[in-house]
């Protein structure tokens, strides 16, 4: 008759437990809500706050790097966003998004070349992403290597002809080389789609 006593108090206890879980998913859903709440009114401080405090689930959180990485990118804590992004990375080895993110505070730091390893990385996974493609021809812009800026440049344009910050880099590229009959004919393409452009109403100011 003691096994009775023994299964009530199983039962109770795995219920207990249940509702624990429920009330933790409950709460860190809560937090997540929060948190892009403080985010969207640029209070980063409470919106990484609001992150720690969610608890690190057995599959080891990778959203939660993810995030804390965003979040320390914004708040210009880039080296530590970097921690954040990387053990995302190890989380899942073939995702493409914490690799892209890394890249950002790299870049933010000015370490163009380590996050130009980077976007080559993202690459071998993805040849024709989009972002690795424009953040490349932006490093190697600020390098000063214009040539090959220029060639990235044109490979993000094949996917997305449209893009006026890829076409618009592309014009910066060829004036830097003195090709300034090229470099104009791309800020125009630009201007005629968006006259208000800037840095293509910039650069063709600077055609002699």
């Amino acid at each position: 008759m003691k096994t009775i006593p023994v299964l009530l108090a199983t039962l109770m206890l795995t219920a207990w437990s249940g509702t624990l879980a429920a009330q933790d998913q409950g709460s860190a859903a809560d937090l997540y809500r929060r948190s892009y709440a403080a985010e969207s009114k640029g209070d980063y401080d409470e919106a990484l706050d609001l992150m720690k405090r969610v608890h690190v689930p057995r599959s080891g959180g990778y959203v939660l790097h993810l995030r804390t990485g965003w979040l320390l990118y914004l708040n210009g804590k880039h080296a530590q966003a970097v921690v954040e992004y990387r053990k995302a990375s190890r989380l899942k080895p073939a995702a493409i998004e914490p690799l892209l993110g890394v890249m950002l505070p790299l870049m933010a730091e000015r370490k163009w070349k380590e996050a130009m390893r980077v976007g080559l990385a993202v690459l071998e996974k993805a040849p024709a992403d989009f972002t690795a493609q424009s953040r490349i021809a932006y490093i190697r812009y600020q390098q000063g290597r214009y040539p090959e800026a220029e060639k990235w440049y044109r490979k993000a344009l094949e996917g997305y002809p449209s893009n006026v910050e890829m076409r618009t880099g592309l014009g910066w590229s060829l004036l830097r080389q003195n090709r300034f009959k090229e470099a104009e004919h791309e800020f125009r393409s630009v201007l005629n789609v968006a006259p208000d452009h800037a840095s293509s109403q910039e650069g063709i100011s600077r055609i002699p």
